[in-house]
């Protein structure tokens, strides 16, 4: 995947999002950025093993990823997070079917395990601007649930 398109995809996005987004959008933003700059490391680390083995460091990553935007898609009012964090379920078990076979191409790992970042920073681009129109409408467009759901 092309890393300088994701990066700015990635800053763009996630950089609205903390402006112009509700707290939904901004706590979804914190977390791809902070799951961005854990990961790239791991990977700067296996520059030379490259998707040949699974990535455990960048599987353990994403599974806290999954977990958290699984909580904000349960405390979220909004229904985007739920997409985010079924995109980032693929991911999981993207690493999951590497390290139960080891063979898999190398290509086909990295492109099931990176491929879903695209539409999740599109998906939390469209959140945020939904969010914006809503509360431009005069909606209050409340960021959470009831502590009681």
């Amino acid at each position: 995947m092309s890393l300088p398109v994701f990066l700015i995809l990635l800053i763009l996005t996630c950089g609205y999002a903390g402006v112009r987004g509700g707290g939904p959008e901004r706590w979804a933003a914190s977390l791809l950025v902070a799951a961005y700059a854990l990961g790239l490391p791991v990977h700067l680390a296996l520059r030379g093993a490259g998707y040949d083995t699974a990535l455990l460091g960048g599987a353990a990553i994403d599974v806290v990823l999954l977990v958290a935007l699984i909580w904000l898609a349960h405390r979220s009012t909004r229904y985007w997070p739920l997409w985010l964090a079924g995109w980032q379920f693929a991911a999981v078990v993207a690493h999951l079917a590497k390290m139960l076979d080891p063979t898999m191409q190398a290509t086909g790992y990295a492109v099931q395990a990176q491929i879903w970042g695209y539409p999740m920073v599109i998906a939390l681009a469209i959140g945020a601007w939904r969010h914006r129109q809503r509360r431009r409408a005069g909606d209050p467009d409340p960021d959470w649930k009831s502590l009681l759901v």
